[in-house]
């Protein structure tokens, strides 16, 4: 059966979300996709082919089934729109690239996450609701990030780490086995952890620092 589909966001990542849909497609036939939300555009605008539909207020009076995909890589800005969307008739689909390697059997994935190309999820993972997991991230066993956490691209997670709701995890870096990040940190760009951090630090540099 194929569902009309929308995207919340038209910026970079949604767009990146929208070539993942069709991707899927491409291998088998499962969206229709209808357009974007997005509060920072004016309906009617075209965004690589696909109208922007209106924002929180239109999604909100949509009327009929509609899967959505909410695109916005800022883990905080995520769980704020999510709080925002009323309609009893939307519902948020685990969207995974035909490339990604995901043993589903094996591991939870929560409502609304997004997993891109070229992933790999080993065994024993948790994934809360609404995470990202973007391009050639790899997660190793027993992972847990809770929801709305935002791994960006080439990012490497190391078994049995934990990290909290709305944390951020910048591209390229890593972290060593069995450390705890708590909520709402920003790990930096290229920083290697090598030990775990409390609730809301920015952390930088090879090995990983408070900021």
């Amino acid at each position: 059966m194929i569902h009309d589909l929308a995207i919340y966001g038209a910026g970079g990542f949604g767009r990146e979300t929208a070539l993942l849909i069709q991707q899927i497609n491409t291998v088998s036939v499962q969206w229709n996709v209808i357009g974007f939300f997005d509060d920072g555009l004016p309906a009617g605008t075209m965004v690589d082919g696909l109208l922007v539909l209106g924002g929180i207020g239109e999604l909100n009076q949509y009327s009929k089934s509609l899967a959505l995909a909410v695109a916005i890589a800022d883990p905080v800005m995520r769980k704020s729109i999510v709080s925002k969307i009323e309609s009893p008739d939307v519902f948020y689909p685990v969207i995974i690239h035909p490339s990604a390697i995901v043993e589903q059997g094996r591991n939870k994935i929560g409502r609304g996450s997004i997993i891109t190309a070229n992933c790999i999820l080993t065994t024993g993972i948790s994934l809360g609701n609404f995470v990202i997991v973007n391009l050639a991230t790899t997660l190793g066993h027993d992972v847990v990030l809770d929801d709305y956490c935002s791994i960006m691209p080439g990012c490497h997670i190391s078994g049995n780490c934990k990290m909290g709701e709305c944390t951020m995890m910048g591209t390229g870096s890593r972290t060593l086995q069995n450390l705890t990040i708590g909520k709402k940190c920003k790990i930096g760009a290229g920083a290697v952890l090598i030990n775990s951090f409390e609730d809301g630090v920015t952390i930088v540099g090879v090995p990983g620092r408070v900021a």
